[in-house]
Formats: C-alpha cells, structure tokens, sequence
C-alpha cells in the first residue's frame, strides 16, 4: 500500500501543473497511504479541506464558473486536435487521451462542486454587517 500511496502522491503532485484535480489526487494518496501510517491521515484532512475550499471558491460566482466549464471544454477539444493531428509534437491517442481525460475529470469536479454548492442551504456572507444585523433585536 505504501507504494501505491507514494505513487498516486507524485501524479498528484504533476496533476498541480498539468490539467487536472491535482489537490483530489493528492488527498487520495494521503487517504491509501493513511491505512498504513497515521502521520498521513493528518494530512489526508487538510488535502480534503483544501480541496473544499477551493471547490467552494470555484463555483462561488457563476461567471468563473462558466469560465472554468469553458476551460474544460478547451482541454478536451485540445487533446481531440492532438490526438488527430499528425504534423503536432508529440502527437498520439495516448497524448491526446491523456489531456481529454483531465479536461473530463476537472469537468466532473466542477459539477460535483455545484451539486454540492447548491445543495446546502443558503445562510449569510458571514461579514460583519450580516452578524450585526441578524444579532439586533426588534423594538
């Protein structure tokens, strides 16, 4: 198992820079590797919580919503013309697999987000002005 965790740890870490759910990849190699050590399942739940916060942060305005659904669609359609187009670096089904697969996965991990945005109850900004004015009593 430790093998296995240290080896999902690195794809998360390459998953920071290239196209993909770097910091859920991550959190899974804590996770596997947490069934061994103890140490990992400390850092299992600050991956986790990151990976919430900025889940959460992601799909907070619709329009960086939208942008990110835009930039998804733009890494599949990049690794369709990479794996179709010959005269490119590099060009292969295996390249072009690979980019279309982390364009899908970052995709499904902005829906998940939204479904999970939306599903929870609606409360205040939690600014100051929200406690001041929830905390007031009627005269």
């Amino acid at each position: 198992m430790t093998a296995a965790g240290v080896a999902i740890l690195a794809v998360g870490v390459v998953l920071l820079i290239a196209p993909g759910p770097g910091v859920l990849v991550i959190a899974l190699g804590f996770f596997v590797l947490g069934l061994e050590y103890e140490w990992a399942n400390h850092y299992f739940e600050r991956a986790r919580r990151a990976g919430v916060e900025l889940a959460e942060r992601a799909v907070a305005r619709p329009a960086s919503t939208v942008l990110s659904v835009l930039g998804c669609i733009a890494i599949v359609a990049a690794g369709i013309v990479w794996a179709l187009i010959d005269s490119l670096p590099g060009s292969s089904w295996w390249t072009g697999g690979s980019v279309i697969a982390g364009g899908v996965i970052a995709l499904a991990t902005i829906v998940v987000s939204v479904v999970h945005a939306r599903s929870r109850p609606v409360t205040g900004s939690g600014t100051e002005s929200d406690t001041v004015s929830s905390s007031r009593t009627p005269r």
